[in-house]
Protein backbone atom coordinates (compact mmCIF):
# COMPACT_ATOMS: atom_id res chain seq x y z
CA UNK A 1 0.00 0.00 0.00
CA UNK A 2 1.30 3.51 -1.03
CA UNK A 3 0.49 6.98 1.02
CA UNK A 4 0.94 10.02 -1.04
CA UNK A 5 2.96 12.23 1.21
CA UNK A 6 3.73 16.20 1.58
CA UNK A 7 5.85 15.43 -1.18
CA UNK A 8 5.78 12.24 -3.61
CA UNK A 9 7.40 11.30 -7.09
CA UNK A 10 6.77 8.81 -9.36
CA UNK A 11 10.00 6.90 -10.95
CA UNK A 12 9.72 5.08 -13.79
CA UNK A 13 13.42 4.32 -15.61
CA UNK A 14 14.41 2.16 -18.32
CA UNK A 15 16.98 0.86 -20.35
CA UNK A 16 18.78 2.60 -22.09
CA UNK A 17 19.83 0.43 -25.43
CA UNK A 18 21.72 2.55 -27.64
CA UNK A 19 24.69 3.88 -24.48
CA UNK A 20 25.87 0.66 -23.96
CA UNK A 21 26.02 -0.36 -20.32
CA UNK A 22 25.49 3.31 -19.09
CA UNK A 23 21.87 2.27 -18.03
CA UNK A 24 23.39 0.95 -14.63
CA UNK A 25 25.42 3.56 -13.59
CA UNK A 26 22.27 6.08 -14.72
CA UNK A 27 20.21 4.10 -12.60
CA UNK A 28 23.12 4.18 -9.93
CA UNK A 29 23.14 8.25 -9.82
CA UNK A 30 19.65 8.46 -9.94
CA UNK A 31 19.22 6.33 -6.75
CA UNK A 32 21.89 8.17 -4.93
CA UNK A 33 19.94 11.08 -4.97
CA UNK A 34 16.92 9.73 -4.14
CA UNK A 35 18.65 8.03 -1.06
CA UNK A 36 18.93 12.20 0.45
CA UNK A 37 15.67 12.35 0.00
CA UNK A 38 13.15 10.95 3.09
CA UNK A 39 11.07 13.47 3.02
CA UNK A 40 9.50 12.67 -0.46
CA UNK A 41 7.34 9.34 -1.19
CA UNK A 42 8.53 7.41 -3.98
CA UNK A 43 6.26 5.62 -6.49
CA UNK A 44 8.67 3.01 -8.63
CA UNK A 45 7.23 1.32 -11.77
CA UNK A 46 9.70 -1.47 -13.01
CA UNK A 47 11.51 -0.97 -16.43
CA UNK A 48 10.28 -2.16 -19.67
CA UNK A 49 11.58 -5.74 -21.06
CA UNK A 50 14.10 -4.06 -23.13
CA UNK A 51 18.32 -5.61 -22.81
CA UNK A 52 18.88 -4.57 -19.10
CA UNK A 53 15.85 -4.60 -17.45
CA UNK A 54 16.63 -7.18 -15.08
CA UNK A 55 19.36 -5.90 -13.97
CA UNK A 56 17.74 -2.31 -13.23
CA UNK A 57 14.30 -3.96 -11.57
CA UNK A 58 17.20 -5.99 -8.86
CA UNK A 59 18.38 -2.35 -8.58
CA UNK A 60 15.00 -0.67 -7.87
CA UNK A 61 14.05 -3.62 -5.60
CA UNK A 62 16.89 -3.35 -3.74
CA UNK A 63 16.44 0.03 -2.86
CA UNK A 64 12.64 -0.14 -2.03
CA UNK A 65 13.68 -2.74 0.83
CA UNK A 66 16.26 -0.43 1.79
CA UNK A 67 13.43 2.70 2.36
CA UNK A 68 10.35 2.84 4.04
CA UNK A 69 9.50 6.23 1.65
CA UNK A 70 9.65 3.90 -1.49
CA UNK A 71 7.37 1.52 -2.98
CA UNK A 72 7.46 -0.49 -6.39
CA UNK A 73 5.30 -1.45 -8.62
CA UNK A 74 5.68 -4.45 -11.82
CA UNK A 75 2.88 -2.17 -14.11
CA UNK A 76 0.16 -0.23 -12.62
CA UNK A 77 -1.54 -0.30 -16.07
CA UNK A 78 -2.83 2.72 -18.68
CA UNK A 79 -5.49 4.03 -15.95
CA UNK A 80 -3.54 3.50 -12.28
CA UNK A 81 -0.48 4.90 -13.42
CA UNK A 82 -2.26 8.20 -15.58
CA UNK A 83 -4.53 8.49 -12.23
CA UNK A 84 -1.21 7.75 -9.72
CA UNK A 85 0.63 10.88 -11.98
CA UNK A 86 -1.84 13.47 -10.99
CA UNK A 87 -1.49 13.31 -7.57
CA UNK A 88 2.70 13.63 -7.62
CA UNK A 89 4.92 16.51 -7.36
CA UNK A 90 6.45 15.10 -10.60
CA UNK A 91 7.45 12.04 -13.15
CA UNK A 92 11.71 11.24 -12.74
CA UNK A 93 13.22 9.26 -15.06
CA UNK A 94 13.15 8.68 -18.81
CA UNK A 95 10.25 7.19 -19.86
CA UNK A 96 8.46 9.08 -22.82
CA UNK A 97 5.02 9.51 -20.54
CA UNK A 98 6.97 12.21 -19.08
CA UNK A 99 7.24 14.24 -22.61
CA UNK A 100 3.57 12.97 -23.94
CA UNK A 101 0.91 12.75 -20.85
CA UNK A 102 2.55 14.40 -17.66
CA UNK A 103 2.39 17.94 -19.72
CA UNK A 104 -1.49 17.49 -20.14
CA UNK A 105 -1.70 17.23 -16.22
CA UNK A 106 -0.11 19.86 -15.35
CA UNK A 107 2.78 17.51 -13.70
CA UNK A 108 6.46 18.32 -14.29
CA UNK A 109 9.02 16.20 -15.65
CA UNK A 110 12.73 15.53 -14.56
CA UNK A 111 13.69 13.82 -17.92
CA UNK A 112 17.24 11.86 -17.00
CA UNK A 113 19.55 11.07 -20.06
CA UNK A 114 19.08 11.70 -23.76
CA UNK A 115 16.35 8.35 -24.17
CA UNK A 116 14.26 10.88 -24.99
CA UNK A 117 16.32 12.85 -27.36
CA UNK A 118 14.77 14.44 -30.13
CA UNK A 119 11.30 14.19 -29.40
CA UNK A 120 8.84 17.22 -28.42
CA UNK A 121 8.69 18.55 -25.09
CA UNK A 122 7.23 21.07 -23.14
CA UNK A 123 8.03 23.91 -20.51
CA UNK A 124 6.96 21.49 -17.78
CA UNK A 125 9.75 19.36 -18.56
CA UNK A 126 13.37 19.45 -17.11
CA UNK A 127 15.93 17.89 -18.98
CA UNK A 128 18.96 16.65 -16.86
CA UNK A 129 22.42 14.67 -17.35
CA UNK A 130 22.55 11.12 -15.65
CA UNK A 131 24.28 12.29 -12.86
CA UNK A 132 24.00 13.09 -9.16
CA UNK A 133 24.51 16.72 -9.27
CA UNK A 134 22.62 17.13 -12.51
CA UNK A 135 19.28 15.43 -11.35
CA UNK A 136 19.67 16.78 -8.31
CA UNK A 137 19.76 20.36 -9.87
CA UNK A 138 16.38 18.97 -11.74
CA UNK A 139 14.53 17.37 -9.07
CA UNK A 140 15.30 20.85 -6.92
CA UNK A 141 14.14 22.78 -9.80
CA UNK A 142 10.89 20.96 -10.13
CA UNK A 143 9.78 21.92 -6.40
CA UNK A 144 10.86 25.77 -6.75
CA UNK A 145 7.81 28.31 -6.42
CA UNK A 146 8.12 29.74 -9.66
CA UNK A 147 8.56 26.36 -11.75
CA UNK A 148 5.34 24.94 -9.73
CA UNK A 149 3.10 28.07 -10.86
CA UNK A 150 4.86 27.94 -14.51
CA UNK A 151 2.94 24.49 -14.72
CA UNK A 152 -0.57 25.78 -14.60
CA UNK A 153 0.30 27.32 -18.12
CA UNK A 154 2.04 24.15 -19.33
CA UNK A 155 0.81 23.54 -23.27
CA UNK A 156 1.69 19.98 -24.32
CA UNK A 157 3.45 19.71 -27.47
CA UNK A 158 0.99 16.48 -28.63
CA UNK A 159 -1.89 17.95 -28.20
CA UNK A 160 -5.07 18.07 -25.68
CA UNK A 161 -6.82 14.99 -27.35
CA UNK A 162 -9.62 14.25 -28.45
CA UNK A 163 -8.47 13.41 -31.80
CA UNK A 164 -10.36 10.29 -32.30
CA UNK A 165 -13.68 12.20 -31.87
CA UNK A 166 -12.17 14.59 -34.27
CA UNK A 167 -11.46 11.97 -36.92
CA UNK A 168 -15.25 10.42 -36.33
CA UNK A 169 -16.96 13.49 -37.53
CA UNK A 170 -14.32 13.89 -40.75
CA UNK A 171 -15.06 10.36 -41.61
CA UNK A 172 -18.85 10.98 -41.06
CA UNK A 173 -19.37 13.65 -43.34
CA UNK A 174 -16.98 12.52 -45.99
CA UNK A 175 -18.82 10.80 -49.19
CA UNK A 176 -17.54 6.97 -48.28
CA UNK A 177 -19.18 5.82 -51.42
CA UNK A 178 -16.48 7.06 -53.83
CA UNK A 179 -14.03 4.82 -52.18
CA UNK A 180 -12.62 2.53 -54.46
CA UNK A 181 -11.96 -1.70 -53.89
CA UNK A 182 -8.38 -2.61 -53.73
CA UNK A 183 -7.46 -4.24 -56.69
CA UNK A 184 -4.69 -7.14 -55.78
CA UNK A 185 -2.82 -9.11 -58.37
CA UNK A 186 -1.40 -12.54 -58.97
CA UNK A 187 2.28 -12.65 -59.63
CA UNK A 188 4.57 -15.03 -60.92
CA UNK A 189 7.75 -16.08 -58.62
Amino acid sequence: EFQFGLRSLLITFHPVTLEGDSSIQQMRELLAVLDEMSDTNLIFTMPNADNGSRELSGMIEDFVATHTNARVYTSLGQLRYLSCMQFVDGVVGNSSSGLAEAPSLGVGTVNIGDRQKGRLSASSVIHCNPNVDSIREAINILYEPSFREKLKETVNPYGQGGACLKISEILKKYPLESIKKKTFFDIEI
